[in-house]
């Protein structure tokens, strides 16, 4: 005799008969309608369970939640249809919990049925809007793998959250987001203007990043002009009739300034100097921007201020001196900007031979504080601003106190796993080795020992961050 198939029916008919409830009672404390539990165990045909029926269940017999969700897989798929009433929610909650191999199960027999990508794509939706961004990766992966029209506003949507998943993702290498932008990019004019502002805006600033500046002066034209077309039309529909306004991710100016921003920093990086600064005269001063929240008027003082560290920034990178004072002032009302700021006067007063004592000596103290940063954007500002430190001293005749602070930048390169910035470290102490105390060399061994026994620091991956 065949042993008898295990069921939902039957495991829940199994566990009413050994709690001693008849359908009265388990209704009662289950709060569930006596006759639909009736019709749902000994109805013919059975009438289908609801997930917030099943969860029901599962609590008042005092299972832990999503007890029989295995077996209710097929009470998606009655009568040879989908039942997008309960398969929705069920792989929705799945996804919550962490039951892959309940979802993986409804994936494989769902595509056989025709139109399954609607249901996926719903589902996907629903959990990236709640929040559930890395729940919704493995639908919108599905999405890009089976969608038939290549050129599909849902297929560019699903690109771009993959793509933006990346901000909640830990430890993304510089190699994943460069598949990433690879496999966005040629998506992006394909979805809806609003996506469009924020995909455009996160490829720029991904490339910065990555330190493809080419790409980034090219996404941040594209941004300005977009961001420049819906601003027009903004205006237009204000003055007529239309009631609903464009939404988007952020303020619209958050935009627009970027636009000009990321091509000023993109050209600073390139050393076009004169052009950059005509870019950054194009966020310096957005108070005239219309249809502004405070969000937005609080990004255009953001901006302002954006405007007048980098335009000391292309003063010093340009060698007028003259404006250090000044400089150093801005520096100390602002002390968000110290660190950003101190690596560029660093790197002007090693090209332009000029004393940074008197800077060193004055911001002592928040260097110290600097230690603190764990964030990989400060961590490399610091790195930069200590190789700048360690060069400054060494070409002064100072080369103890320059090895110092390359050990320093050792230290920094292997929590930042940069490669190429550890080359230059050991490039920079080797040629000044003679002059290391025996300490220092001590030092120097036991970090290249750290380095040679964890063999995890990439060669050339070239994680620098952050807009000067």
């Amino acid at each position: 005799m065949e042993p008898k198939l295990t069921t939902i029916r039957s495991e829940i008919e199994k566990h009413l008969s050994r709690s001693g409830h008849n359908l009265a009672s388990f209704a009662k404390i289950s709060g569930l309608n006596r006759g639909s539990l009736s019709a749902i165990l000994h109805g013919n045909p059975a009438k289908p369970i609801s997930l917030g029926q099943l969860d029901a269940m599962t609590r008042a017999f005092g299972f832990p939640e999503g007890w029989l969700y295995p077996l209710y897989v097929e009470e998606c798929f009655t009568d040879e249809r989908v039942s997008r009433r309960r398969i929705e929610p069920f792989l929705v909650k799945c996804a919550e919990m962490g039951k892959v191999q309940c979802i993986e199960e409804v994936l494989s027999r769902l595509l056989e049925y025709p139109r399954p990508l609607d249901i996926i794509y719903r589902v996907a939706e629903r959990l990236f809007s709640s929040g559930k961004v890395q729940e919704s990766i493995i639908f919108y992966q599905l999405i890009v793998e089976n969608e038939p029209d290549g050129s599909s506003e849902r297929m560019a949507i699903s690109k771009y959250r993959i793509f933006k998943s990346l901000q909640s993702t830990p430890d993304v290498d510089k190699e994943q987001t460069l598949r990433a932008v690879i496999s966005f990019e040629p998506y992006r004019g394909l979805l809806p203007e609003e996506m469009q502002l924020d995909g455009l805006l996160k490829l720029a600033k991904i490339c910065f990043s990555l330190h493809r500046w080419k790409d980034v002066e090219q996404f941040a034209d594209e941004l300005r002009a977009l961001a420049s077309g819906i601003y027009r039309e903004e205006l237009r529909r204000s003055k007529g009739r239309r009631s609903e306004p464009f939404r988007a991710e952020r303020p619209l100016v958050v935009y627009y300034g970027h636009g000009y921003l990321l091509k000023a920093s993109a050209l600073t990086k390139q050393g076009e100097y004169e052009q950059a600064k005509r870019y950054t005269a194009g966020y310096a001063d957005l108070s005239w921007f219309e249809l502004m929240d405070d969000e937005g008027r609080s990004s255009v003082e953001s901006f302002k201020l954006f405007a007048v560290a980098n335009g000391f920034t292309l003063e010093m990178l340009m060698g007028n001196t003259s404006v250090l004072p000044s400089y150093l002032a801005f520096l100390s009302e602002n002390p968000g900007e110290i660190l950003s700021g101190m690596v560029i006067i660093m790197e002007s007063a090693n090209r332009f031979g000029f004393s940074a004592d008197a800077v060193i000596a004055r911001f002592s103290r928040e260097m110290l504080r600097f230690e603190q940063f764990q964030d990989t954007i400060n961590v490399d500002r610091l790195y930069r601003l200590y190789y700048q430190i360690a060069v400054y001293y060494i070409s002064r005749n100072q080369c103890p106190r320059g090895i110092d602070y390359i050990i320093h930048c050792l230290r920094l390169t292997i929590r930042l796993n940069s490669g190429k910035d550890f080359i230059d470290c050991v490039t920079l102490f080797e040629v000044n080795r003679d002059y290391a105390s025996a300490a220092q060399q001590n030092a120097y061994r036991e970090l290249i020992r750290e380095v040679r026994q964890h063999e995890e620091i990439t060669v050339d991956d070239g994680q620098r961050f952050g807009i000067v």
